[in-house]
């Protein structure tokens, strides 16, 4: 079984963690996409953003965020979400390391981050 690592991240500035996570989500499935992948599978370590996503509520602050991740997700033939503990996301861990206190936009890297 073979995979890709697409690795980023964004300055946002200040907003929620949950926040964070969609935008997390929606700049990846614009990145895999653009990469023509058909099977996605997004680990993340948030089950708040993973379920604000599956109930899709209207009432939810994110809405219009959630609304643009279901455009997007429609393009895909197959996708999942995997919840990772963040203690056992090293990657995930390594990236925070990396781009701490960096107002950078979107950055992306095709080499994950192991130390």
């Amino acid at each position: 079984m073979g995979g890709s690592f697409i690795g980023f991240w964004r300055y946002l500035g200040n907003c929620t963690v949950t926040k964070t996570k969609l935008w997390g989500i929606l700049d990846g499935l614009k990145l895999i996409l653009d990469r023509r992948f058909e099977k996605i599978s997004i680990q993340m370590d948030s089950l708040e953003a993973v379920n604000t996503i599956q109930k899709g509520s209207s009432r939810n602050s994110n809405s219009a965020l959630v609304r643009r991740i279901h455009h997007i997700q429609k393009m895909a033939k197959q996708w999942k979400f995997h919840h990772i503990p963040w203690e056992e996301n090293i990657i995930a861990y390594n990236l925070v390391n990396m781009v701490h206190n960096r107002n950078l936009g979107l950055r992306l890297f095709e080499d994950p981050p192991l130390e």
